[in-house]
């Protein structure tokens, strides 16, 4: 009776780890990234100013801003591509006493435009600081077009996942078997080609530099293989 159960176990146990071997599974990420020649460029700028009070403050930056706006599309810039990225006003105080006192204002408005012409964005910056600008945020660099970028990088990323679970596989010394899943992350990742600049001093004769960038396009994947022995 005793040997007879002996041989059931056992044998139930060896089912058992076979049922474990053939379950056994490896899920790997894949990350493909592929760089796309921008071809239009996002500029912000706008004009700051500090005054005594908050009315000729705002009037001050909203005749710069008017003019800027005119110059910006006087040099080229399509009157619907341009739009405010923001706007406001705050109280600037003095902490230095027992009790705070407002000093002054400052006052804000920046524009937001967008071009294909990305080797025209320096000019456009001097344009905007000649005719009263004196913020600059950024400029942000990018492709209209990613739908092949993307499905090269998702072909990458499946190609980068079967490289790794090869070598993972061969170092833990087991067979590496038919994938049974592939999982994208269902949006592909933009990371924007940034270029900030400076505007020289006009007086010395120095335009802006601003250098195209490229932008990057990234998709992963996670793929999951059966393991042999």
């Amino acid at each position: 009776m005793k040997k007879g159960f002996a041989m059931a176990l056992a044998l139930a146990l060896l089912l058992g780890a076979c049922a474990m071997a053939e379950g056994r599974t490896l899920t790997v990420q894949g990350v493909g990234v592929v760089q796309v020649a921008a071809d239009r460029a996002t500029v912000s700028l706008g004009v700051r100013e500090t005054g005594p009070d908050v009315m000729s403050t705002q009037a001050s930056v909203n005749e710069k801003i008017a003019a800027v706006i005119a110059a910006l599309t006087e040099a080229g810039v399509e009157p619907g591509a341009l739009s405010t990225g923001s706007i406001g006003i705050y109280s600037n105080y003095d902490y230095s006493g027992e009790v705070e006192q407002i000093v002054g204002y400052t006052a804000y408005n920046s524009l937001l435009f967008t071009v294909t012409d990305v080797d025209s964005v320096g000019s456009l910056i001097d344009a905007a600081f000649a005719a009263g600008a004196n913020n600059l945020d950024y400029v942000e660099f990018n492709a209209a077009d990613t739908a092949e970028a993307g499905e090269q990088a998702l072909a990458l990323a499946v190609q980068s996942a079967g490289k790794k679970a090869e070598t993972l596989a061969a170092a833990a010394g087991v067979q590496l078997g038919e994938i049974l899943e592939i999982r994208d992350n269902d949006e592909m990742g933009y990371g924007y080609g940034n270029a900030f600049a400076a505007t020289e001093d006009a007086g010395k004769g120095m335009a802006t530099s601003v250098l195209p960038s490229q932008q990057q396009v990234t998709a992963a994947v996670y793929i999951t293989y059966a393991l042999g022995e």
